[in-house]
């Protein structure tokens, strides 16, 4: 199956490119990773930055957006707000999230593991991450107001 990349979009729909991407990953029981994405910098953007909390993530990835060492596909969907890139994807078919649904953590180990590739995009940054499950999400008051 080839890759698909295609619009995520969690509520109310983003439309506008985000400027920036940070993280911070809690190790800890029920382990979780923090993303915050500025749209808020963004001139006629948003007024909030979007909070995305994954838990039970398989991996990540992150690069500057100027490298494009991490695979991407040449054409990626864009958003109205002058023709940039959508800032939330699916990798639908992710090469990636198959390899690491066929590694087992031991030899008898029958559980499928079902992870979505979810590739968050900037102007600065882009972030890959594997989840089994879908982040929860929120808009937040930027945090340089």
């Amino acid at each position: 199956m080839e890759e698909r990349f295609t619009k995520w979009m969690p509520k109310p729909e983003i439309d506008f490119p985000c400027t920036g991407i940070s993280y911070e990953w809690k190790s800890e029981k029920d382990a979780t990773l923090v993303v915050v994405m500025d749209f808020s910098r963004v001139i006629d953007g948003f007024a909030q930055d979007l909070q995305l909390t994954f838990s039970r993530v398989l991996a990540v990835q992150w690069e500057e957006e100027s490298f494009g060492l991490i695979h991407s596909a040449s054409s990626l969907p864009t958003c109205r707000f002058r023709g940039w890139t959508h800032p939330t994807l699916i990798v639908e078919g992710s090469e990636w999230a198959n390899r690491y649904a066929a590694n087992r953590f031991a030899a008898d180990d029958a559980r499928p593991v079902r992870a979505t590739h979810y590739f968050l995009v900037s102007l600065n940054d882009l972030l890959h991450v594997l989840s089994e499950v879908e982040p929860r999400t929120r808009w937040v008051t930027p945090v340089n107001a």
